[in-house]
């Protein structure tokens, strides 16, 4: 079985663009995808993927949604895509709820790999 995916991003071209990247891969499927916390939390819970990647900044709550996915959905690994960069970024993600993290401006050449190491989790 390959890896399953849900898409959660305010913007449908970023959604665009991460399922084109992510279904060049033959063991990765993306299952669904939302615009907002709502729809992806209902999603979340009937499609069950195994790893939501998400908008860090998705709407105005992203900070929450992270914690919100991991406390309704403990198996599900949660993958934030953000534009923020620095030191001490990956720590401040991990604090509200990621897994890991892809900065935005390096997705295209570091999402199936970072992908594929939480993947390793499961």
């Amino acid at each position: 079985m390959g890896i399953t995916i849900f898409l959660a991003d305010s913007l449908a071209g970023v959604r665009q663009i991460e399922r084109t990247l992510l279904e060049k891969e033959p063991d990765i499927e993306v299952v669904g995808e939302a615009a907002d916390e709502p729809e992806a939390m209902k999603l979340i819970k009937s499609l069950e993927p195994q790893i939501v990647l998400t908008d860090f900044n998705i709407r105005l709550t992203g900070r929450i949604f992270a914690k919100q996915i991991k406390s309704q959905h403990p198996r599900t690994k949660v993958l934030a895509v953000t534009e923020l960069n620095g030191r001490y970024v990956k720590n401040f993600v991990k604090i509200f709820g990621a897994d890991e993290l892809v900065e935005s401006n390096h997705l295209e050449t570091e999402l199936i790999t970072t992908v594929m190491l939480v993947a390793q989790d499961i």
